[in-house]
């Protein structure tokens, strides 16, 4: 199978980062699922893995859902510079939702992830969803704060050393909730662990998102409930695209299988057929007819004696 280069991930990875710069998580993190779809048409042109008519379902829904998402967001409010950024760290309701998320990841690693983590799948998603939520925000502040860095030069953000401390806690975030994704992959099936962290790691940077930077402020209720639609809309497509990828899977194997088991049993039956029989043992080929291009066919026909010289065959030209 092939692999993107890894130049491509990199380039896609800074666009995502570029992304939260200019515009808040509750718009960018859900249009995520358009790289599904993008991957699923992708395959069916170049890697000739045929969509089902599940699988298209799924790539319109995601779209569906993302459009209806976008349209209804309420605009963000990222902060353009680190100093605004602490202040809203620091207010009490961030700290509380902070000292709730690190003590639910501390019982996670510590505790669950032994007990349950090989049994269930949620284990696993929840840190890296908990996790990355911190990774996302992080990331906001981050790209808003080059912006604000290269349109006010006077006023240069890497000048803060609050900056670099935020890079590394991106870096060590970002390799834990690798290692803990890669586990939860290892264990169950994609079909399953894909759209689960989907899930999870939406609707967790969306409310860490929400509590810091109050980006869920939509003016109408309508709104409000289109979006709340829109996303449903997107997981429910997800979930489509991954189950048919996973058929899709599961019946290549099978195939793959049974030819592979018709091809032993065909070795094994002309090994043990007792029809076809060596001419040096038996005696019963005709080396000059052989030769001349002649066939064949013995039958044995073996009565049931008490000594096995009295088996008779029949030679068929």
């Amino acid at each position: 199978m092939p692999y993107p280069h890894p130049k491509i991930v990199l380039v896609g990875e800074l666009c995502n980062v570029a992304a939260y710069a200019f515009q808040p998580a509750i718009i960018v993190t859900p249009l995520g699922s358009i790289s599904v779809v993008i991957s699923a048409i992708m395959s069916d042109m170049f890697l000739k893995e045929r969509l089902s008519f599940s699988g298209k379902i799924g790539c319109a829904q995601c779209v569906l859902g993302a459009t209806l998402l976008v349209v209804n967001s309420p605009p963000g409010s990222v902060t353009s510079d680190l100093f605004g950024f602490w202040i809203k760290v620091w207010d009490w309701g961030f700290m509380s939702y902070l000292i709730a998320n690190v003590s639910a990841l501390a019982y996670l690693i510590l505790h669950a992830a032994k007990k349950w983590g090989e049994s269930t799948p949620i284990v696993y998603i929840a840190i890296c969803s908990l996790l990355g939520s911190f990774v996302v925000v992080v990331l906001q502040v981050i790209g808003s704060a080059i912006v604000y860095s290269v349109e006010h030069p006077d006023q240069s953000q890497f000048k803060d050393w609050t900056l670099y401390l935020l890079i590394v806690f991106v870096c060590c975030c970002g390799v834990t909730q690798i290692n803990y994704l890669n586990k939860a992959l290892n264990i169950f099936s994609t079909a399953i662990v894909t759209p689960i962290y989907f899930v999870c790691f939406t609707t967790a940077t969306l409310i860490c998102s929400a509590i810091l930077f109050r980006d869920f402020a939509f003016p109408s209720a309508i709104q409000l409930v289109s979006a709340v639609v829109g996303f449903l809309v997107i997981v429910g497509g997800v979930s489509l695209l991954f189950a048919d990828s996973q058929k899709q899977m599961l019946s290549s194997k099978s195939s793959d299988v049974g030819s592979s088991s018709d091809l032993e049993n065909g070795e094994e039956s002309g090994a043990e057929n007792p029809l076809i029989l060596d001419s040096q043992d038996s005696g019963y080929f005709d080396k000059e007819m052989l030769e001349g291009g002649g066939v064949v066919v013995q039958l044995t026909n073996l009565t049931h004696t008490n000594s096995p010289s009295e088996a008779t065959s029949k030679d068929l030209i």
